[in-house]
């Protein structure tokens, strides 16, 4: 059997890397369609081992289908593993994703095991799933096999509604899901507590727990948005195995408010 790590693919595994290697996987988050922003926080994360992967949002983010092609070949060709954070479980663009050589999909809005069941689905080649074959970069080289590499493609389901954290148990054990992706902005309005990201707010880090038991009850794996590197590693020690560490928007607007920090020390 193949190493997950070596997967016969046009992108690299880095994420299933860093689970061997015993540690949390870091994930940079991309919102900003540029091919030449996105290659330059490629070279300069892989260059001094920042990340393992970086996430290309295609639903809060402005990538269309050409950019995310651009930018699946720029990730991957500094060994990052390139992820994408889809629009909605949407079969054809999720397969669209991952025949560009995607090394996993985090799916928003997921509230049930039917939905998780539907992303899965999705992911996989008959007779498990439903994805249509149709391998635009994933059979590129002599030897590769798409079929095969897309059993290590990861699905991670996004508790980001009151339903979803009621049912972490029962969409964590989905079969053939890989995990549970928090997210804190949609969380915080659904609990009421409005959106913001790298909380501490009692509900919030109750939320935490809660879906870290329900990965660890189904063998899976947790993972978590912040922004800040600091607050992505307390969350990595608390147990979750996917933490985005830096977002492009957020860390350009915070570089940008150190100019009125500076001038007025």
């Amino acid at each position: 059997m193949t190493d997950p790590a070596l997967a016969p693919d046009s992108a690299p595994d880095a994420v299933r890397a860093a689970w061997a290697a015993g540690r949390a996987a870091r994930n940079g988050w991309l919102t900003v369609p540029d091919p030449h922003l996105v290659e330059v926080v490629a070279a300069h994360a892989a260059g001094r081992g920042l990340l393992d992967a970086v996430t290309l949002d295609l639903q809060h983010g402005l990538f269309d289908r050409a950019r995310s092609a651009d930018a699946v070949r720029a990730i991957a060709a500094h060994g990052l593993a390139p992820l994408v954070r889809l629009p909605a479980v949407d079969e054809a663009t999720v397969g669209f994703v991952l025949d560009l050589g995607v090394r996993g999909v985090i799916a928003p809005m997921v509230s049930d095991a039917a939905a998780a069941r539907e992303l899965v689905a999705a992911c996989r080649y008959p007779p498990v799933g439903r994805r249509s074959f149709g391998p635009v970069r994933t059979a590129l080289r002599p030897g590769d096999d798409p079929v095969a590499a897309a059993d290590t493609v990861l699905a991670l389901a996004m508790v980001e509604t009151a339903d979803a954290l009621d049912r972490a148990d029962e969409i964590a054990a989905v079969p053939g899901l890989d995990g549970l992706f928090v997210g804190p902005g949609d969380l915080g309005v659904a609990l009421g507590i409005g959106a913001a990201q790298d909380r501490e707010e009692p509900a919030i880090h109750d939320a935490f727990r809660r879906v870290l038991a329900a990965c660890a009850a189904a063998g899976t794996r947790a993972a978590v948005h912040a922004t800040r590197p600091e607050y992505a590693a307390a969350r990595a020690a608390d147990g979750f195995a996917l933490v985005t560490v830096w977002s492009d928007v957020p860390a350009i607007l915070g570089s940008l408010d150190g100019v009125r920090a500076a001038f007025e020390a």
